[in-house]
């Protein structure tokens, strides 16, 4: 039989038994694929990896908690808007027109809806397509909720210094 390699450099004593063991402990971490590396980088990177990996994690979580407030929102505001929506009468004699994104859109209500329109005991909201009266009280809930959904209230007109007729008032129910 052939004598190792490893057994002959030991009986030439150019190698000792510690040098040997060590030898044969890297070529068995070889044979794993695992070739020796620097624990000190390596536990580095662990950890810098594990850092990410949560910053990621608690980002996502942060996405799922607004996306799940949002939806909460909104089921709430199509509940308020069932319950106390404001129903329109079926033969409005008056026309109400209002301005929503650039454009002239119109409810027919009777004239004591009108009347609190004008006095803005009354709102206008638009959501899932649909237009809305609701009462002024429910109409700041919602706006607490999910803004965009309650149409803006008119601004008051403001008057010029040298306008003749800045002390008459204008009725809210004049209709052009």
């Amino acid at each position: 039989m052939a004598i190792s390699l490893q057994d002959q450099l030991l009986k030439a004593g150019i190698a000792n038994k510690q040098q040997a063991k060590k030898a044969k402990q890297e070529k068995k971490k070889e044979k794993k694929g695992q070739a020796p590396a620097n624990n000190g980088d390596e536990q580095a990177a662990l950890e810098a990896a594990r850092k990410a990996k949560a910053e990621r994690d608690r980002e996502l979580n942060r996405q799922r908690e607004a996306e799940q407030a949002q939806k909460a929102a909104t089921a709430e505001v199509r509940q308020l808007l069932a319950q106390h929506a404001v129903r329109l009468p079926q033969n409005g004699e008056t026309r109400y027109n209002f301005v929503h994104e650039k454009k002239v859109k119109s409810l027919w209500i009777d004239d004591s809806m009108l009347k609190q329109l004008a006095r803005e005991q009354l709102l206008i909201a638009f959501f899932d397509g649909r237009y809305q009266i609701i009462p002024a009280e429910i109409g700041d809930r919602i706006d607490q909720r999910l803004t965009g959904v309650v149409l803006p209230r008119p601004e008051p007109e403001k008057t010029e210094e040298d306008d003749p007729y800045a002390n008459y008032q204008i009725p809210d129910d004049l209709m052009w």
